[in-house]
């Protein structure tokens, strides 16, 4: 190799698995190796950010502008394509992977913190610690529309129909109508795969008779049977939302969760990415004698 090196010096140009590069070029490479006739490619050198920020790089002339190495590291999380600039004696990202480290937990919330009774109830917005104290979630009694018209909406009608942190869980009793649960936004941005999990649990008898409903939100009163929780989530800073359909077979096409639950049900959803994630979670039930149960909100890089 190195007598093809001087040889090929001697006229001026450099080329390997080649014997006519074009005249263009000062060095050449050929990606089909010979005699094996295999294929690679160009690896440039591949240094940490320490590494880089030793490298002799001239300060008083511009003989290194244009050099070029490939960072990779595994601390900070960096994967980039960098060229030195001489002129601004700075390195120029030219493309980037960039993952940040995994801290593991993003995002928790296990409802242990606050004051009892926090949330809202058909008689006061403003109960406990919320919402003045809580900037990590928010809830609304609200009314979805559907086709110009509004569907059922979450009417909390007194002190008894709730969603209040009671005994270290968030607890929804008789919303008589969807209600929201929303995060405020997680950033996730940079991190190539995020798991979101939470657990759901129940009191009393809650029923779904899907013959009964036109929708997924048009569901009626009690006596139609609509009790259900949704979990939507948002990449996009909540822009966009998707929805989880028929979780672990609990649910049905039209919502996460439905009818009575097998006992505490744990879900989760892996594989998400994006800029922030906005966890989103409706739900409704009927009765005075029904409860649904949220506790364990967990975000973690993979």
């Amino acid at each position: 190799m190195y007598a093809i090196f001087i040889s090929q010096f001697i006229f001026g140009q450099v080329a390997i698995n080649e014997k006519n590069p074009p005249s263009s070029a000062a060095l050449y490479m050929e990606a089909q190796k010979i005699p094996s006739m295999n294929f690679g490619g160009f690896l440039m050198p591949v240094v940490t950010e320490a590494q880089q920020a030793v490298i002799p790089v001239s300060t008083v002339d511009y003989r290194d502008d244009g050099l070029m190495v490939f960072v990779s590291d595994p601390v900070t999380g960096k994967h980039c394509w960098e060229i030195y600039d001489s002129y601004a004696q700075l390195w120029r990202s030219i493309t980037c992977t960039t993952t940040r480290p995994c801290n593991s937990v993003l995002y928790e919330e296990d409802f242990e913190s606050y004051v009892m009774d926090t949330g809202i109830t058909g008689a006061s917005l403003s109960n406990g610690d919320y919402p003045l104290g809580v900037t990590k979630w928010t809830l609304n009694s609200y009314t979805v529309i559907r086709d110009g018209n509004p569907a059922n909406p979450g009417t909390l009608i007194n002190a008894d129909d709730y969603a209040l942190v009671k005994t270290g869980k968030l607890e929804f009793r008789d919303t008589n109508g969807p209600l929201l649960f929303q995060t405020q936004p997680i950033d996730i941005s940079g991190y190539p795969s995020i798991t979101f999990s939470c657990e759901f649990s129940e009191l009393g008898l809650l029923e779904y008779f899907p013959i009964e409903h036109v929708d997924d939100f048009n569901c009626g009163s009690e006596s139609q049977g609509s009790d259900y929780i949704d979990v939507l989530y948002s990449t996009d800073g909540g822009t966009t939302f998707t929805e989880v359909p028929n979780f672990s077979g609990l649910g049905n096409s039209n919502h996460t969760l439905a009818n009575n639950l097998p006992g505490a049900v744990s879900f989760s959803i892996s594989g998400l990415s994006g800029s922030t994630l906005v966890i989103r979670i409706r739900l409704q039930n009927w009765s005075t004698d029904e409860y649904y149960y949220l506790d364990n909100i967990l975000v973690t890089c993979n």
